[in-house]
C-alpha cells in the first residue's frame, strides 16, 4: 500500500503538495520525503503504527522510533542547508528474522567533522550505537547511508 501524505495546502481549492510517500509491502516500510524536519511527526506515526502491526515489543518499538527520528533529523540538519535544501531522504525499515533493520539514505552533501569536534546535535551516532545492536554508516557517490539493526523476537 502506498500513501501520499499531504497536509492542507493553505486555501480552498489550492492543490495539496505531497510531503512524503509511505509504502508498506508486507515486512517492509518505505518513506521518501524532502529534507524538512516537519515531516518527522508523520514519519514517526507511520513507523510506530507499522511496528505495532508487526507485534514489536513496546520498548523495542520506542528505541527504533527514537533512533530513526535521530538518524533522519541528522540527515536533514547536517546534510541539507536551507539555501539549497533539494534532494530527498529515504527511510526503509525491514522486518527480518530476529531483527528490524532501519536504513536511512540521503542525497545531501557530507563531510567528516574536524578531529574531536562534535557539531551541534552531534550525539546522534553515539545514541544510535547504544540503542541498536549494529550501526553502519557509509558515504559514496553523493549519498549517505546509515543502517541500524535492532533485535526483534517476533
Amino acid at each position: 500500500m502506498t500513501v501520499s501524505i499531504a497536509p492542507d495546502a493553505g486555501g480552498a481549492g489550492a492543490p495539496a503538495k505531497v510531503l512524503a510517500t509511505a509504502s508498506t509491502e508486507g515486512d517492509q516500510l518505505t518513506v521518501t520525503m524532502p529534507p524538512r524536519l516537519y515531516h518527522l511527526v508523520t514519519l514517526r506515526n507511520h513507523l510506530r503504527a507499522w511496528l505495532a502491526d508487526l507485534g514489536v515489543a513496546i520498548e523495542t518499538a520506542r528505541d527504533i522510533v527514537m533512533a530513526t527520528d535521530e538518524a533522519v533529523t541528522n540527515a536533514v540538519e547536517h546534510r541539507f542547508r536551507p539555501d539549497r535544501a533539494t534532494g530527498e531522504v529515504t527511510l526503509m525499515v525491514e522486518a527480518r528474522p530476529g531483527a528490524i533493520v532501519v536504513t536511512v539514505a540521503d542525497t545531501g552533501p557530507w563531510q567528516l567533522p574536524a578531529q574531536g569536534h562534535i557539531p551541534d546535535g552531534g550525539f546522534n551516532l553515539p545514541l544510535l550505537r547504544v540503542l541498536a545492536d549494529e550501526v553502519h554508516l557509509r558515504h559514496h557517490d553523493g549519498r549517505s547511508v546509515l543502517v541500524a539493526h535492532f533485535p526483534h523476537r517476533g
